[in-house]
């Protein structure tokens, strides 16, 4: 029994140890962006000899894909509420829309952290960051919206959410980076864009499937 609990001490204090990582490297890309994200410097602030750091996370980019998941988790809670809401089909959709985009309008450090820092594969690791999380997942949901939207539940609508998405960053990515313009409200881009999705035609049915198709990398 002692050593169960002596066990179970070990990995909360590793989890906790964890946790500080993450927390003083989002620090230190707030203060320094990028550059604050070097092994060397999160160790510093953290108080750890840098190479017990890397008992932790193997590399800068384990690190930076711990940083992508704690920016995403609040947005996926935040779209599956949004979910829920008591609304029509084509109102849900717009709600889910608009959650997207307010929350990196919100967070426009975590919007320059997730879209502005590459993943990339370090040497032993043959998954891409997209691969080994729920991030794609979670962003297909707004497919069954979609059909739900068109009055047409049983299309595959998968091409227009990956579209949708595509639309939903890009106007995040306009306010956050190109800010001395005088933007409209970002509801009303919302609301023009859905406007396509639910009433334009779907796209190609020989649209490949995510799981067929090759990357640019």
């Amino acid at each position: 029994m002692a050593e169960s609990k002596n066990a179970e001490a070990r990995v909360d204090v590793r989890d906790l140890t964890r946790q500080r990582i993450v927390a003083v490297a989002r620090e230190l890309y707030e203060e320094k962006g990028v550059q604050g994200l070097s092994m060397r410097l999160i160790a510093k602030r953290v108080g750890l000899p840098t190479m017990t750091l890397y008992g932790y996370f193997p590399n800068k980019i384990a690190i930076v894909r711990a940083l992508w998941s704690m920016a995403f988790d609040p947005l996926f809670a935040a779209m599956r509420k949004a979910e829920r809401a008591p609304a029509e089909p084509v109102q849900r959709l717009s709600l889910v829309a608009n959650s997207i985009v307010d929350y990196w309008l919100e967070h426009p450090d975590l919007y320059r952290l997730v879209f502005l820092v590459e993943d990339r594969r370090e040497r032993g690791d043959p998954n891409w960051y997209i691969s080994e999380t729920d991030v794609v997942a979670s962003y297909m949901r707004l497919a069954p919206l979609i059909a739900a939207a068109r009055g047409t539940p049983d299309i595959d609508c998968t091409a227009a959410a990956e579209a949708l998405n595509c639309a939903l960053t890009g106007i995040a990515h306009m306010r956050i980076t190109v800010s001395e313009y005088p933007w409209a409200p970002s509801a009303s881009y919302v609301d023009l864009i859905l406007a396509g999705v639910i009433h334009g035609p779907l796209p190609a049915r020989d649209l490949a499937s995510p799981g067929q198709r090759s990357t640019s990398r």
